[in-house]
């Protein structure tokens, strides 16, 4: 029988559907948030815990922790606000200690700065954002996941920030 230690109160009281780690927001501080949106359609079901910022174009998009770059879309301009435009998507996805991945997302075409197996260092800018997807307005998506035996193949967690 394995037995897991936890480390501390806090690693006790977190929710199961939290992360372990602990995210830097993935922008410059100084950015303008408009709004913060959590509960939309595309956050449903195995993207559940998504969170869009609303920011303005070409804001800055960093790495919210170290880690691995496992993928990245770069090639993309299409953008609209059905579902139809899901395909079109520009992203990094990033392996995290923990077993947990992020992946912030609406990046301009062109704009990426890594390449998949590039270690990233917490806070190095990544790209920018940009219109590609399903999206009604320019935002950065930021989604945390760890992989899973479901249909997909990962679960979304719900990030917690520095």
């Amino acid at each position: 029988m394995e037995v897991k230690v936890i480390s501390g109160i806090k690693e006790f009281l977190r929710k199961p559907d939290q992360s372990i780690n602990r995210y830097l927001h993935p922008f410059p501080s100084q950015t303008k948030i408009e709004k913060i949106i959590k509960d939309y359609p595309s956050h449903k079901g195995p993207f559940k815990g998504a969170i869009d910022f609303i920011v303005p174009l070409g804001t800055p998009v960093l790495a919210p922790l170290e880690g691995i770059v496992t993928a990245v879309v770069d090639t993309n301009d299409k953008f609209g606000p059905t579902e139809d435009f899901k395909d079109f998507l520009n992203y990094i996805t990033i392996r995290h200690s923990n077993g947990e991945y992020s992946q912030p997302a609406h990046l301009a075409k062109g704009s990426v700065l890594v390449k998949i197996g590039d270690n990233v260092k917490e806070g190095q800018q990544l790209a920018v954002t940009g219109n590609s997807g399903w999206m009604t307005e320019p935002h950065l998506h930021f989604f945390v996941f760890k992989a899973a035996p479901t249909k997909e193949g990962f679960i979304g967690l719900n990030p917690r920030f520095k």
